[in-house]
């Protein structure tokens, strides 16, 4: 084969499952009328192994007037593109798009510097709640520019099989805020504006990014910091929010997938702190579209991030095993979460502990694409007059 036709299967993909996922999402936003979920890199590690995955989701409640939340992207990493020491990631959702080419060893054998650009529609969008309520008049679109400069600094596998890595990534941006056709004309919006994030951490191990990793072991601890160039008053008249200047989070990831016997456990422990923060900055948790993030906040039966936390520790539990004996196609996943939370000034629910229980239906269509059905029920999430969130969610994995 050529190294144009092999240039063409390589690309080939990249073309074509943006197009798809722009058929996708259109109904979804069409009966909707909803913001698409926002996506962030759902993997940041640098390793060895060649992907081509498309990943698309969709959750919509049961109960409450919480809103139909989807997302789809493709996910593409090449190893040794173009030339042995260069590696690129790319991540494409419908409408918007991140990327980062590496130079890995260099300025020394085991470290490497990215450098990307990434934007597009919707990409800082937000959505609002107000104690279990989704507040669309106070809702709005957020699009972005902006690029990425990152360091890696590897270590030698602990064990043979466990990567160590430290990362630093800067990432200064560019946001436009809109309207959309629910919010509010007395809803002032943030000021259009530069940010300057910047992320360090440390990570042991890592979680691969699908729907079901055969086996994953991580410990991780990171410090952000955000700074925000016009900062001031959002909001409604009646309820007026702040954007604040400086804000930081630092959080912590500790746990594992296991498979044993034809079955498979995980459990994982998310705890952080952002002092210093906003509802534009802080942690969001809610729902159970895992591939959405690199570090999900989990909580089933909850809309999606629907808790805006200042501080908190959650811990997600899962259990998969096959419906029946001698196939491995038909899987049973039960979930269990539970949360404990400091909630951020002015969106505060009337429980600190939240818990959710739930279940997925998997099937392997083929060894390449995964259905997966699920239901999750919110036993603190507050509903009405009473207590109880209730949603349904499909995810969809295609790897290429």
């Amino acid at each position: 084969m050529s190294r144009r036709e092999k240039g063409g299967l390589i690309l080939r993909p990249v073309v074509v499952a943006p197009l798809i996922l722009l058929l996708l999402s259109a109904p979804v936003g069409i009966a909707s009328a909803q913001l698409p979920a926002r996506v962030e890199t759902p993997y940041s590690l640098m390793d060895a192994e060649s992907r081509t995955f498309l990943e698309g989701g969709i959750e919509t409640p049961l109960r409450g007037n919480g809103p139909l939340t989807g997302y789809g992207y493709l996910f593409y990493t090449r190893p040794h593109f173009l030339d042995e020491d260069l590696y690129l990631r790319l991540v494409i959702p419908p409408g918007y798009f991140i990327s980062e080419l590496i130079r890995d060893h260099w300025p020394s054998q085991n470290s490497a510097v990215g450098v990307g650009i990434s934007g597009g529609f919707f990409a800082e969008s937000q959505t609002e709640f107000q104690n279990g309520r989704y507040e669309k008049d106070a809702s709005f679109n957020g699009d972005s520019a902006g690029g990425t400069l990152a360091y890696y600094l590897r270590g030698l596998k602990i064990g043979g099989l466990l990567p160590a890595e430290g990362q630093i990534r800067a990432n200064p941006k560019y946001v436009w805020y809109d309207r959309t056709g629910d919010t509010s004309r007395r809803f002032r919006l943030p000021e259009n504006t530069a940010i300057y994030d910047m992320r360090a951490g440390i990570r042991l191990g890592g979680v691969p990014p699908e729907i079901f990793p055969n086996a994953a072991l991580e410990l991780s601890v990171w410090h952000a910091l955000s700074y925000r160039d016009t900062a001031g008053r959002y909001g409604l008249p009646e309820r007026p929010q702040e954007a604040e200047h400086l804000t930081q989070r630092t959080w912590t990831r500790l746990g594992g997938i296991f498979t044993f016997w034809g079955t498979q456990a995980s459990a994982f422990l998310n705890a952080g702190i952002a002092e210093d923060t906003d509802a534009l900055s802080t942690f969001r948790m809610g729902g159970g579209l895992r591939l959405r993030a690199e570090f999900p906040l989990l909580l089933h039966g909850y809309y999606v991030d629907e808790i805006f936390a200042r501080r908190f520790w959650l811990v997600n539990l899962a259990y998969r095993f096959p419906i029946w004996p001698g196939q491995d196609r038909v899987h049973l996943q039960l979930l269990a979460d539970y949360a404990r939370v400091d909630y951020v000034r002015g969106h505060s629910l009337p429980r600190t502990g939240l818990a959710g229980v739930g279940a997925n239906l998997s099937v392997a269509l083929t060894k390449r694409i995964v259905l997966v059905v699920g239901y999750g029920y919110g036993i603190d999430a507050p509903r009405g007059h009473s207590f109880g969130g209730q949603a349904l969610d499909a995810q969809f994995e295609f790897k290429w």
